[in-house]
């Protein structure tokens, strides 16, 4: 595992370029119902934008931000995707030691390695489901030793690629361990009663909490590359001393200034990804072999239990009936029983309950 890579779903391309045909890809989780159509009437009319530099502070969006989660401008940070201000607080902070649950994002990792910090994992358990509670700083060596050694800690809430809540109230740890705490909320946009979950009004209140959001899983935006972090000001104000200018592009400016208001596309969301989850999950759970996990977002993590089927088979067999599916394999505290799949449209997920059924 200290070789570990850091593939990620989503690469269509390379499948592609194999099968000389199109794929349904259900390794990248990103909302089905596709780019919404305010967006492509505003970056086609808006498509000579692209001859002049972005606005480097990118004010319109930030204005709209703020006013949707009624906070201080000063508060946000954009990001060209959430990835980049991951990488933007680790070389910022530098810490020399980093605590991370396992499964989860392995940019974190990455980002960690990137600057030397050393990593400690506190694995999530498959008998729980995956869930992580308080309970587990029950144990006197494990809060001591986050408490002395752990300069930053990483959460992703919903957690990727297990789809649940792992902690419903993340700032619990902060307060546990007085270290700063970085919250990948990702997915929460999922969840129609997100505002419940959110530590945004937390983190604009303490400098010990960094909320990262995206635009890319819900809004269908991961070819446009914007998300934004929320923080206390004086957080904002260091990170921002590190960013390089022009980060955020025209187009993705021009695209995030439509999406906020979209309540009609918002709640259509909303609709679809709890019926179609719902519809999978029951269906998946019938399929001998297979056994997938309770999700609150928009994918769902699935254990093979069949000893002479592999993620790297199954995976290689339903791309010859041309679905890509995500090999888990490479999470740590997971092996290579386990694999994920978005939540799609009905004649989509049908295709491949109907591919997994043949596979098993």
């Amino acid at each position: 595992m200290d070789n570990l890579s850091f593939p990620h779903g989503g690469n269509i391309y390379e499948v592609k370029k194999i099968l000389k045909k199109e794929v349904i890809d259900f390794s990248a989780n990103i909302n089905p119902l596709g780019l919404p159509a305010m967006v492509k009437r505003a970056i086609y009319a808006n498509v000579n934008e692209i001859i002049h530099y972005p606005d480097p502070e990118a004010r319109n969006i930030t204005q709209k931000i703020a006013r949707y989660w009624q906070i201080n401008e000063q508060n946000i940070l954009l990001g060209n995707g959430s990835i980049e201000l991951i990488y933007l607080v680790m070389s910022r902070y530098k810490p020399k030691t980093t605590y991370i649950v396992a499964p989860t994002f392995s940019e974190y990792e990455r980002a960690a390695k990137g600057v030397k910090s050393r990593i400690r994992f506190l694995n999530l358990k498959e008998k729980e489901n995956f869930s992580f509670n308080l309970s587990y700083f029950a144990k006197p060596y494990i809060f001591e030793n986050v408490k002395n050694k752990a300069d930053v800690f990483f959460v992703c809430n919903p957690n990727n690629p297990t789809g649940n809540l792992i902690l419903e109230d993340c700032a619990s740890i902060n307060k546990l361990t007085n270290k700063l705490l970085v919250v990948d909320e990702a997915f929460i946009d999922f969840l129609p009663n997100q505002k419940d979950y959110t530590l945004i009004w937390r983190a604009i209140k303490t400098k010990k909490i960094i909320v990262l959001r995206t635009f890319t899983k819900f809004f269908a935006l991961p070819g446009l590359r914007i998300g934004y972090l929320v923080a206390h000001k004086e957080v904002v104000d260091k990170l921002r001393q590190h960013q390089v200018p022009w980060n955020i592009n025209s187009l993705a400016q021009i695209a995030v200034e439509q999406i906020l208001n979209d309540k009609e596309y918002i709640n259509r969301t909303y609709k679809l990804i709890k019926k179609e989850r719902d519809f999978l999950f029951e269906q998946l759970a019938k399929i001998e072999g297979l056994k997938p996990y309770p999700s609150v977002t928009n994918f769902l993590l699935i254990k093979i239990e069949k000893a002479d089927i592999t993620s790297e088979s199954l995976r290689k067999s339903l791309i010859e009936n041309g679905i890509l599916i995500r090999d888990c394999s490479n999470f740590r505290n997971l092996n290579n029983k386990y694999i994920r799949v978005a939540v799609r449209l009905r004649k989509e997920n049908l295709k491949l309950l109907e591919a997994f059924k043949k596979a098993i």
